[in-house]
């Protein structure tokens, strides 16, 4: 499932030729754009990465006790 939501933040990055027809090869495989190619990528190296190692889960901070007056 592709996502159609608009996205915040840009990521710009330089590659090398090689990388360049590396990205290109893999989205005419995949029929994606450059873009979806690095998310597929993305998310499918995250997902390995949790199988193996959890993330832990943030806690949020604890309240501050309030100074005696």
């Amino acid at each position: 499932m592709l996502s159609t939501e608009m996205r915040e933040r840009l990521f710009t990055m330089r590659m090398s030729t090689e990388e360049s027809e590396r990205l290109d090869r893999l989205a005419e495989h995949f029929g994606l754009n450059g873009a979806g190619v690095i998310r597929m990528l993305l998310k499918r190296e995250d997902d390995s990465v949790r199988a193996v190692q959890p993330v832990p889960q943030v806690q949020p901070p604890k309240a501050r006790k309030r100074a005696k007056r």
